[in-house]
């Protein structure tokens, strides 16, 4: 009889997890995964805030680059239209004067004659009152080009130039380019003058008020050194002004 059959080696133990463990373990993993879904998302968030704040202040800035680009090139623009109405006034003077000389000299070549003496005195006073009249207002015009090309300079008390002015300092500044020495002094530059009426107003006369002068510019309108707040301006003129002339 043989040896007996051996007992079946027992199998090993699975463990088996019940369904409420596993349950517990994916909602950990689902909270997990959520948590570090939240943690990033407010970063994302500001990213993106930054990224449009920085492109608005980035269109500020070209935007006031723009308008300060264009401000430049008005008053660039403006700038050389005056220089060029002030060459075409001052070549339209000169070719006036240019006539006039040559008027005048076929009159004094008339001198000669003896027969009718009287009719060349006569016409002689008005030819030298012409030539008078043409001098002044070429050097009245190096006085209103001087003036036009001051504009927008600063007021200063007490200052003459060349980049900042007082009234008086203004306007002996722009006479000393047509040869005429003033004292600083609105009063004493007034005394020197003649008072004409506005009706009879020539551009490069003084505009004389209270305490200040300015340069009268035709028109109704003046250049002055009017205040701290307004600098070298062309402006209409105002009630209490009259006009003088030197």
């Amino acid at each position: 009889m043989g040896p007996p059959n051996p007992a079946p080696a027992a199998a090993p133990a699975v463990v088996v997890e019940s369904q409420p463990a596993l349950v517990a373990r994916a909602a950990q993993r689902a909270s997990r995964s959520a948590v570090r879904r939240s943690a990033a998302r407010p970063a994302a968030v500001a990213l993106r805030a930054a990224q449009r704040s920085a492109q608005r202040e980035t269109k500020k800035i070209q935007e006031v680059r723009r308008a300060a680009h264009a401000r430049h090139v008005a008053e660039v623009r403006a700038a050389a239209q005056r220089r060029v109405a002030v060459r075409r006034a001052l070549a339209a003077r000169r070719a006036a004067a240019r006539q006039t000389t040559v008027v005048v000299k076929p009159r004094a070549a008339v001198r000669p004659v003896a027969k009718h003496r009287a009719a060349p005195q006569r016409r002689a006073v008005p030819k030298r009152r012409a030539v008078t009249r043409v001098r002044t207002s070429m050097r009245m015009s190096s006085v209103i080009a001087y003036a036009r090309s001051q504009i927008g300079k600063t007021y200063r008390r007490g200052g003459e130039g060349p980049n900042s002015f007082d009234c008086s300092g203004f306007t002996k500044r722009a006479y000393a380019q047509a040869g005429l020495s003033l004292p600083h002094s609105s009063g004493a530059q007034a005394a020197r003058a003649r008072t004409v009426s506005r009706a009879a107003a020539q551009p490069g006369d003084l505009v004389v008020g209270p305490g200040h002068v300015g340069i009268y510019m035709g028109g109704g309108m003046m250049i002055d050194a009017g205040n701290s707040r307004t600098g070298v301006v062309y402006r209409r003129l105002y009630r209490g002004l009259h006009i003088e002339r030197f």
